[in-house]
């Protein structure tokens, strides 16, 4: 009796293992069968056709400083970021030598003109050659010329900033003794930023400088930052960049009050390319080749569009314009707002149980 009751307790025992497994192999199947798939949505036309640059900012002006003189530096009292306006005086040598041949060739000129105003009466009365006369007036010229350089040597004790702008380094200390054309600091203005980018020949062959600005609306943007600001073209490379095959292009931004840009910074420019697809006015979107397939029933040319009410897909037709670099135009078949999957289009079935994940590109 024993034995029968054990024997009926392991069958029970293995028939609730068994539907155990059952379940966990249900449940598994079940997760199995949700396939992950990148969603993209449909938006306006304009903005898949928005093509983005990777871009380095850059000062408009910039000057590295120097003396046109050697010296000792006494005065120099600038920090790196600090701002300065146009004629402020930014750094000055030891001008005690300076001053002191000015004394002596004011003092040399005041005596060559003395002269030359007596000689000049006397030659008047013809109490003096013409060659002394000559003399004296070749010396009043020299004394005079040598003013102007000692003038001209007092200045270039002192350096000033030839434009306002952000000291961007500053290369010296004070009391040390420098050479001519030694750099002191760097400066860069600050009414205006550079953007620069780099364009494919095959681009730069389609713009027009003239009309850059109106057609493509050049945008550019800022690290988190969504918002955009408006870049003119400036100017552009004529000679190939080595080893890249691209041709740099200038725009110009001016200085901006809500965000604190400086030179080295990263950024994207935005150019609306629809300018450059003329025969494109009717599309509706421009999707990657992995988003469309052939279908075996009908042979029609088709996208998967995802349902976020059911979770399911169901196959739409499409009309395909012209192949892009971005990819292929669909001229009908969409509409805006639509999710269509992105990659892997020609493996799904009708139906199936799907997860979207989102897709990085964007359109």
């Amino acid at each position: 009796m024993k034995s029968a009751t054990l024997s009926m307790l392991a069958l029970l025992l293995s028939g609730t293992v068994l539907t155990g497994c059952d379940s966990a192999e249900s449940a598994v199947s079940q997760t199995a069968s949700v396939r992950p798939v990148k969603l993209m949505t449909i938006g306006d036309t304009a903005a898949q056709q928005t093509r983005i640059f990777p871009a380095k900012i850059a000062a408009s002006q910039q000057a590295d400083l120097a003396f046109r003189i050697n010296g000792e530096l006494v005065k120099l009292n600038l920090t790196e970021g600090q701002q300065v306006t146009q004629g402020e005086l930014l750094a000055k040598l030891d001008d005690r030598d300076a001053k002191n041949a000015l004394l002596n060739a004011e003092a040399n000129y005041d005596l060559a003109a003395a002269d030359f105003k007596r000689k000049e009466e006397i030659f008047k009365r013809k109490l003096i050659s013409k060659a002394e006369f000559d003399t004296a007036k070749a010396t009043l010229k020299s004394a005079k010329a040598a003013l102007s350089t000692a003038r001209d040597q007092l200045d270039y004790t002192r350096l000033t900033a030839p434009f306002s702008g952000i000291v961007a380094k500053v290369e010296l200390d004070n009391h040390q003794m420098i050479q001519p054309s030694q750099t002191v600091l760097s400066l860069q203005g600050n009414q205006q930023l550079d953007v620069q980018i780099e364009l494919p020949e095959s681009l730069l062959l389609t713009l027009n400088n003239k009309q850059l600005d109106e057609k493509f609306q050049p945008q550019v943007r800022f690290g988190s930052h969504n918002e955009l600001f408006p870049v003119t073209y400036k100017e552009h490379a004529s000679k190939v960049s080595p080893g890249t095959q691209t041709y740099e292009v200038v725009f110009s931004l001016d200085q901006l009050e809500q965000l604190n840009v400086l030179p080295g910074m990263s950024a994207e420019l935005l150019l609306n390319m629809s300018a450059m697809n003329k025969d494109s006015v009717g599309t509706i979107a421009v999707l990657p080749q992995t988003a469309i397939f052939k279908s075996d029933e009908d042979s029609l040319t088709k996208v998967w569009r995802y349902s976020a009410e059911t979770k399911k897909l169901d196959s739409v037709a499409v009309t395909l314009g012209q192949v892009r670099a971005q990819g292929i135009e669909v001229l009908s078949g969409l509409d805006k707002g639509d999710q269509i999957v992105a990659v892997g289009a020609s493996v799904l079935k009708p139906g199936m149980d799907v997860k979207p994940l989102r897709w990085e590109r964007g359109v």
